[in-house]
Parts: structure tokens; C-alpha cells; sequence
């Protein structure tokens, strides 16, 4: 993917004007040039989104399957955001911002879950946190910061899309003006972290040493074989788990430590802003009881899903996810 600089885009589709249809050009006639040269680029097809309960309600969605954008980079102020053009903008669809989890980064969403909200009109963008250096850590704060600062790059206000840790940051940003409304996934609960940590080190001490082990670099090495069955369903293949595995690590300590903590988390119907929570049903991370009592400090709906485990974006389920996440989003924003 080549790199856009965001500040040269100011409207249109994107609120970034004409100038991101040159820049769109720009990024992508080489690639698609380059490959009718050589082998055939392998596509994946958006599934049929269909009829599903979200949160324990109906939502009908009524979306053409469209084939997947692919994501340009674009330069912002602290870093890199990733971004999927709709290739038909929904009226009323909001612009989402996706937000990763601990020990993760923006390519989390590149596995077809960020596509398949675009290809229903979304505007969508991902970013990737910054863990600082080994003496300055980066801490929830310069997460929040990174956040902010691509909300400004985007120019137009989003629905946070936050997944575990990332969802403790979109609860910390829930009054912030750009902000509409958010969607977590496997979210750090309000009460922080240390209540669902100490129950995991008393169950399953090995388990709780590799997933301690995952702020360092390079991936989990020995304890590979217990985070694939902590993280991911069994219905995924073995080897796309270890390859998802062996892209994580590297998360800041300070930022896991700080989130240990109980949490300054506005509640969302406090803001008048909506908030919906999914959490994974077998869940060993984020608990069921943890995401009840998330749901129920912002007094949204909720939904424990079985067909995915804690790494839900990239999980052999998340095709179903993102249905739900369409349907709430469309139900909510006309």
C-alpha cells in the first residue's frame, strides 16, 4: 500500500475533498497495474449480510454484497492510519474508527473485517498505537492522544470501534466531541482489569503467564499452542492462528498496568451517546460477567456471542460480528 498524506485531503466522501480522488488514484492504478502483470491477485468475497439479532433485537440490513475495498495508508500527525473507501457511501453512515487491543496493531482489521463495514457504505479507518520507547512507555493517555489526533486527521466525526484495550480507550472518549457513539468488542470493563487478571491467574496460571508474557516482542513463542486456544475459536485453522500469533506482542507495560485500575469512563447514556457491547460467550480474557457489567455502566445493549473467542475481528466467526455491528449501526444512525 502506497502512503497519502492526510492534511492535503479536505472534503467529499471522505470530508477530505477532491483531492483524495487523485490521491486514490494515485495509490492504487500502479498495484492494479503491476498486477495484470504477473499472477492474479486472490480477492475474498464480503458474505450475503443477512437478518440477525443485534443485542438481543432484530435488525434487518438491507446491503448489496460489493466486492471488498482494499485500504490505503494515509500520514497523520503521530503516525499511519489505514483506510477503506466505501465504494458506495450509505446516507447516514457513519465514518468508524477502529481502535485495537493490547499487543496488536491496525492489521487487525485488515483480515476482512474493516472491508466488510465498508462495503456497506462505512467510511472506515484504523489506527495503530504508539508504545513509546523503554524509557518513556507509552500510557493510556498518549493512546487516548493517538486517537484524538485521528479524529482530527479524518475531519469529520466517528463511531469508535474499540477492541479490548481499545475499548477502554473509546469509554474514555465517549465525551469527546467528534465522537457519536461506540461499539466494544471484548471490552476492558470500567472497573479496570484487575478483578479479571487475578481470577485468570488463580484458574489457569500457565494461561496467565503467556498472556503476561505478550508486552514483549516477537511473538509467544513457547505458549503459542495455549494463547491460540485462549484466543481464537477452534472452527479458525491452526496455521491462521499461528500466524495471527506471530504478529503480536510488543504492547507497553505501563498502558497494561495503568489499566489494571478502576477507570474514569463517562457513562454513555449520561452523554446521550449509543453504545453497544458484543463479548465472546467462552471469553477466558474479557469474562461474560465483565461485559454484562460493561453494558450495564452504560446502560446499552449487549450480545455473548458463540461463534467467536476474545480476538473476534479475526476469528472464523467475524463475518457474523460484523453483520451484528452493521445492524446496530444502522438501526441507529438513519
Amino acid at each position: 500500500m502506497q502512503a497519502t498524506t492526510v492534511a492535503s485531503i479536505t472534503s467529499g466522501p471522505w470530508c477530505m475533498g477532491e483531492t483524495w480522488h487523485v490521491a486514490r488514484k494515485r495509490a492504487t492504478e500502479g498495484p492494479r497495474k503491476r498486477a495484470t502483470e504477473g499472477p492474479p491477485k486472490r480477492t475474498t468475497e464480503v458474505p450475503r449480510l443477512r437478518a440477525r439479532p443485534v443485542a438481543g433485537r432484530a435488525a434487518p440490513i438491507h446491503h448489496r454484497p460489493m466486492r471488498p475495498p482494499d485500504p490505503v495508508t494515509l500520514r497523520f500527525a503521530r503516525g499511519n492510519l489505514l483506510a477503506w473507501d466505501p465504494p458506495a457511501p450509505r446516507p447516514g453512515a457513519p465514518a468508524l474508527l477502529l481502535l485495537h487491543g493490547a499487543a496488536c496493531g491496525a492489521w487487525v482489521w485488515e483480515e476482512g473485517f474493516a472491508a466488510q463495514l465498508a462495503a456497506a457504505g462505512h467510511a472506515v479507518f484504523a489506527v495503530s498505537f504508539g508504545r513509546g520507547g523503554a524509557a518513556a512507555p507509552a500510557g493510556l493517555g498518549d493512546f487516548m492522544e493517538d486517537a484524538r489526533a485521528a479524529l482530527v486527521a479524518i475531519r469529520r466525526p466517528a463511531v469508535l470501534v474499540g477492541h479490548s484495550l481499545g475499548g477502554l480507550v473509546a469509554q474514555r472518549m465517549l465525551a469527546e466531541p467528534p465522537v457519536l457513539g461506540a461499539a466494544l468488542l471484548a471490552p476492558v470493563p470500567p472497573e479496570g482489569l484487575a478483578w479479571a487478571n487475578w481470577r485468570l491467574a488463580m484458574a489457569d496460571p500457565p494461561l496467565w503467564r503467556a498472556v503476561s508474557r505478550m508486552t514483549e516482542p516477537g511473538g509467544p513463542g513457547a505458549e503459542a499452542a495455549l494463547l491460540r486456544q485462549a484466543l481464537f475459536s477452534p472452527e479458525l485453522p491452526e496455521a491462521v492462528a499461528l500466524r495471527h500469533l506471530r504478529r503480536m506482542g510488543g504492547e507497553s507495560r505501563a498502558a497494561l498496568l495503568e489499566a489494571q485500575a478502576p477507570q474514569p469512563t463517562p457513562p454513555a447514556w449520561g452523554l446521550g451517546r449509543p453504545c453497544v457491547v458484543y463479548g465472546a460467550r467462552r471469553d477466558r480474557l474479557i469474562p461474560a460477567d465483565a461485559v454484562v457489567r460493561t453494558a450495564a455502566w452504560h446502560a446499552c445493549p449487549f450480545a455473548l456471542l458463540d461463534e467467536v473467542s476474545h480476538l473476534m475481528m479475526l476469528d472464523a466467526g467475524r463475518a457474523a460480528l460484523a453483520d451484528r455491528l452493521l445492524g446496530w449501526l444502522e438501526d441507529t444512525f438513519r
